[in-house]
């Protein structure tokens, strides 16, 4: 063969068209196989880092709410508070049915639930004053006529101008505001206030308005020194968001977004027999079970509770994931609930205060 004729076949060898072809359709077969694998791990990777968002939330949820309840009933721990059933108080020309700002009208309980009904979260409200010496009582060493703004009790320590106190006697109570302490001449005083908001009304509100009549007190009623009275109201909004509402008397309300993507918050009292501290039923804040409306008699009885906290992933997943409610709580009225992944934390709070006060 001429040398001519062995260059032209060397210049003739290589890929052939359906060679290459086929490689590419091989590469392109790789190309599909990585990128469904790495879709794949990156759909995985998304469905644990919400999985673990949601278990993050919830246990910052419960951990919240844990911390701020066990203080539920601080200077509220004796049984001159837990007795009222008719709370009077008043607030820059209120009435008797307006009260002070975070002031029950009734109770003094240190937590109340509020049910949400089957499909809704319920509310949780505790509350507690900011004088944890409070639950120690100075007593009237005279009688209180009304109206009276002096107070003769068997001791002044630990009580100071600005201070908010509840004098108790059987079931009714009445808000106050320390305007002076005498002690050298063991008084309190509550004047009314000259100008500006003020929880002491003057002397003729008392008895004069139609249903302004306020009780009198006797020797031996209790006085109790709160502070102020702080009440925060957990619960969750339309968002899916756990919030609180924060009361303090004499300040305006204000509600804060503590924890995002949870989806409800259940909650149920520990309640014991009358005079004891042991726990023997869970019960609703129901009709019935009768805790729906608190007295003094049902609120001594609530020694703890317990909180369930649902929170959910933040990915919808394109198939059905959660089969059953999470933890037994109804979420259905959630728009496509079965899709995304659910974490349930569970906690029971004792009310400290209470139990060791043995109320």
């Amino acid at each position: 063969m001429s040398r001519v004729n062995l260059q032209n076949r060397a210049r003739t060898k290589g890929f052939s068209l359906v060679e290459v072809m086929a490689g590419m359709t091989l590469g392109l077969f790789t190309v599909i196989i990585i990128m469904q694998a790495f879709s794949m791990f990156e759909n995985q990777k998304r469905t644990t880092t919400a999985g673990s968002d949601a278990q993050e939330n919830g246990l910052m949820a419960i951990v919240q709410l844990e911390q701020d309840i066990r203080n539920a009933g601080m200077g509220l721990a004796d049984s001159a508070a837990l007795d009222c059933n008719n709370v009077f108080s008043y607030y820059d020309n209120g009435t008797p049915v307006t009260p002070a700002p975070g002031m029950p009208t009734t109770v003094m309980a240190p937590v109340a639930i509020a049910d949400g009904g089957a499909t809704g979260s319920d509310t949780i409200t505790m509350t507690r004053g900011t004088n944890f010496l409070g639950s120690i009582p100075t007593t009237l060493t005279g009688t209180m006529p009304q109206p009276s703004a002096e107070l003769d009790v068997s001791r002044t320590t630990g009580f100071a101008a600005g201070d908010l106190i509840l004098v108790s006697q059987g079931s009714n109570c009445t808000v106050m505001q320390v305007t002076q302490v005498q002690d050298a001449a063991l008084k309190i005083q509550h004047n009314p206030a000259g100008s500006g908001p003020s929880y002491n009304p003057a002397a003729a509100f008392y008895n004069t308005a139609p249903g302004n009549t306020w009780p009198a007190f006797t020797t031996q009623a209790k006085i109790l020194n709160f502070g102020s009275l702080a009440a925060n109201t957990y619960s969750v909004n339309a968002n899916r968001n756990l919030q609180v509402t924060i009361n303090v008397t004499g300040a305006a309300s204000s509600t804060l977004t503590l924890v995002k993507d949870i989806v409800s918050l259940q909650a149920q009292y520990g309640i014991a027999n009358a005079g004891s501290q042991d726990v023997n039923a869970w019960v609703d804040a129901t009709a019935a079970t009768g805790f729906d409306t608190l007295d003094a008699t049902k609120v001594k009885r609530i020694k703890a509770i317990r909180v369930t906290v649902v929170a959910r992933s933040g990915k919808k997943e394109a198939g059905n994931v959660t089969t059953a409610p999470p933890g037994g709580v109804n979420v259905s009225t959630l728009p496509d609930w079965q899709r995304y992944r659910y974490r349930v934390y569970t906690t029971i709070i004792p009310l400290r205060n209470i139990i060791w006060s043995n109320v």
